[in-house]
């Protein structure tokens, strides 16, 4: 897809993944509705796509709820007159399950999972509306492949993430409508730096690094331009950059 006077949406677009992507996106000639809880970031996000000579809009969204989604969804419609992309990357970290009494392992797989499901079916909705090509990016993880045994929710829900974007390959013969999975290594972002300097240093040396926010942009990007990807997973990481894992393809 030519990303020239096209839309997208961006959740989590307040900072790290989302701002980063957000502003490449912006620089490829796209408009993009920023939609994050925190308002504040998405606003700042705004700012500096109009600083860049970009369109954008904040749209306060949490994506938990069906109808921040849908008003994140219609609200590119109604500012920028249409809707071609949608970057599901809104995420939480961060679990001890055999101590959590608290259920915030829940709150993990409703918002890392649960709520990808929803965004993407709801932005499906509004593709097939359009009646327009559609490209629906979705953030994974690396923790997504392979075992976590520090964050065994998180990487449950990443790969429900994986497996559900594969098997919407299907979509791009059905509707024109391009479903792509992205997983990430360990990112420099504000959510990991919430683990502390120390904890950041010690996985990024497990991993052999720490990526910035715009090496998973570019893969993002890459993602959508490349109308021949649908039902794809690509990997970021250090050690190998961007590639792909086991391509899967609609029956």
């Amino acid at each position: 897809m030519e990303l020239t006077g096209k839309v997208a949406v961006v959740s989590g677009g307040g900072s790290g993944i989302g701002r980063a992507t957000a502003l490449a996106l912006i620089e490829r000639g796209a408009s993009v509705v920023v939609a994050d809880i925190d308002i504040a970031g998405a606003e700042e996000t705004v700012r500096m796509a109009a600083s860049r000579g970009g369109k954008a809009a904040a749209r306060r969204c949490d994506v938990t709820r069906s109808e921040d989604l849908a008003a994140a969804f219609t609200a590119a419609t109604a500012e920028f007159g249409r809707f071609d992309v949608a970057f599901n990357n809104a995420g939480i970290g961060g679990e001890d399950i055999f101590s959590d009494e608290a259920g915030d392992w829940q709150r993990i797989v409703n918002i890392d999972l649960t709520a990808v499901i929803d965004a993407t079916r709801i932005a499906v909705r509004e593709m097939r509306r359009g009646g327009k090509p559609g490209v629906i990016i979705n953030t994974a993880s690396m923790g997504g492949l392979l075992p976590m045994p520090d964050s065994p929710v998180y990487a449950a829900a990443k790969a429900g993430v994986v497996n559900f974007s594969r098997s919407l390959g299907y979509l791009a013969a059905d509707s024109n409508i391009r479903v792509n999975a992205i997983c990430p290594s360990f990112v420099d972002t504000p959510l990991v730096r919430r683990s502390g300097e120390e904890r950041m240093q010690e996985v990024g040396r497990l991993v052999g690094g720490i990526l910035e926010p715009e090496d998973i942009a570019a893969g993002v990007i890459e993602l959508i331009e490349d109308d021949s990807r649908f039902g794809s997973v690509m990997r970021v990481t250090i050690r190998g950059g961007r590639d792909f894992v086991r391509e899967v393809r609609p029956f």
